[in-house]
């Protein structure tokens, strides 16, 4: 099925140049697909780590809390950000 693209309000057909330039971009995008979902899930542990965990080994550190706190918050959020 043929592409277009609006030039000065006008559909133009792409040339065969933009549709291969096109091609390249689509497959490139699909082919880095795993590799923005990994960071991804690298971004959001690390926010959930400084948020949510961080804290808990000073905390458990300073027997502020029980033991097995800091690693069990740890261990939830690689479970709620799955690689």
């Amino acid at each position: 099925m043929p592409r277009y693209h609006v030039v000065d309000g006008t559909e133009v057909q792409f040339t065969p140049e933009e549709e291969t330039a096109r091609d390249a971009e689509e497959k490139a995008w699909e082919d880095g697909a795993e590799a923005r979902a990994a960071a991804r899930v690298q971004a959001d542990r690390l926010s959930a780590y400084q948020a949510e965990s961080d804290h808990l080994f000073f905390e458990e550190q300073a027997g502020e809390v029980a033991s097995g706190t800091w690693v069990a918050k740890r261990a939830e959020i690689k479970t709620r950000f799955p690689k």
